[in-house]
């Protein structure tokens, strides 16, 4: 498990036990970093992992804080519409399993084309990923990355954690992310893949995530289970984060 993501299992369970309060302003990255024997950069991915699930938040010149839910928010289920891989969300609390479902390389057809901004003679990587969570089917999804802009993806980094090798091991920054989110009625892939009868809705998500300078990096479209996950939206105070 990356070394952040430790970090954040152990916030999270300080905040589920009440070592960290409500309200209360956390330690400082400085102190954290020493206390975990590792880097700043590292503390602040952990942070920040958790401010995406609910559970802190940061004034600038002030500090982080737990926020006043956050003992309720650590308990709930998965939640869609962050920044974040669904590894990383799942951390420790959850078992996930993926199984790769297929993996090529080929040109873009034009709506790819027009969602990562490239042309169609530049070659992409074409996954379909089934996402097992707890022994229950939880989501399918077919993501497309230009080549050029993440190279030697392989089928065992996708069996892991692709964003993990994209952060990780590329030193890829996310930017912001752009999401549409819809009910669709099952077709046959969810209905073997899924387990969805003929009258189960399903949450689909596209999504083109960018990198910090505003390049697309990656186009998605991911089928949910509509028993399995949930919408989480984030407003944060501009005034708060100014401080």
């Amino acid at each position: 498990m990356a070394k952040y993501k430790e970090v954040a299992n152990e916030i999270r369970k300080r905040i589920k036990s009440g070592i960290y309060h409500s309200e209360e302003k956390i330690p400082d990255q400085e102190s954290l970093a020493k206390e975990f024997g590792t880097s700043r950069v590292t503390v602040k991915k952990a942070l920040d992992l958790l401010s995406v699930a609910g559970l802190v938040y940061t004034i600038q010149g002030s500090g982080t804080y737990v926020k006043k839910n956050a003992v309720n928010l650590a308990e709930q289920s998965i939640k869609i519409g962050q920044n974040v891989g669904l590894t990383a969300a799942a951390g420790e609390r959850l078992e996930l399993k993926t199984e790769v479902l297929d993996f090529n390389v080929r040109f873009p057809d034009e709506e790819e084309c027009n969602q990562l901004s490239i042309t169609k003679e530049e070659p992409v990587y074409d996954i379909k990923r089934l996402r097992i969570l707890d022994e229950k089917p939880y989501s399918l999804e077919h993501t497309i990355i230009p080549i050029a802009l993440a190279p030697n993806i392989t089928k065992e980094i996708l069996n892991r954690s692709l964003y993990d090798y994209l952060q990780g091991d590329l030193g890829i920054v996310f930017g912001d992310n752009r999401q549409t989110v819809r009910a669709v009625k099952p077709d046959d892939n969810d209905k073997k893949y899924l387990h969805c009868s003929n009258e189960d809705p399903v949450l689909e998500v596209s999504k083109v995530m960018f990198l910090e300078r505003g390049t697309p990096l990656e186009y998605s479209v991911v089928h949910h289970r509509y028993d399995m996950v949930e919408m989480s939206f984030i407003n944060v105070s501009r005034e708060g984060l100014l401080g």
